[in-house]
Parts: C-alpha cells; structure tokens; sequence
C-alpha cells in the first residue's frame, strides 16, 4: 500500500480549498463594489436634488434630471440581476441529482 499518495491528495484538497477561498473573496468583493457604486449613484442624485432646492448657482436642472437618471438606471440593473441571481438559484435547486 502507498501512503505517500495520501499525503498529495491531502495537499491537493488544501490548495483546493484555498483556491476557492479566492473564488469566494473576489466574488464578494466584487458585488460589494458593484452595491457600494450603486449606492454612490444614490447618493450623489440626492446631493444635486439638495443642491438644487437650496438654489446653488453651479447647479441647474438638468443636472439634477442626468444624476437621479444615472441612479435609477444603476438601482434598475442591480435589481434585474439579483432577480436573474435568485431565479438561477432556484432552478439549480429543482435540479434532481
């Protein structure tokens, strides 16, 4: 019986593991920057919406219009995909294996 084989097979799971521990950590970071944009977006639309009540000469109307425009847009696409995100998920779990 080899028993050094073992000891690859171990290494192999480990580096493995760690390599999906990546996978995860870069997954997550990028859908936490992709929400931390989103929100961004949100909050630059109130500021020009602030800006514009309270008259500030630098700011005109269209300006408020093209921000709450850009938001919307970036709250639109993130809630198309978390649906898309949530439908795949269900069907992987109808799935039969």
């Amino acid at each position: 019986m080899n028993v050094s084989g073992v000891g690859k097979l171990a290494n192999l799971n480990t580096e493995n593991k760690s390599a999906q521990k990546v996978l995860t950590d870069s997954f997550g970071s990028f859908l936490k920057d992709a929400l931390s944009s989103v929100n961004q977006a949100q909050l630059e639309a109130e500021e020009v919406s602030v800006r514009v009540a309270l008259k500030d000469p630098t700011v005109e109307l269209h300006d408020l219009t093209i921000a709450a425009q850009k938001a919307a847009i970036a709250l639109d696409i993130t809630l198309a995909i978390k649906d898309r995100l949530i439908e795949g998920y269900k069907e992987i779990m109808r799935m039969q294996v």
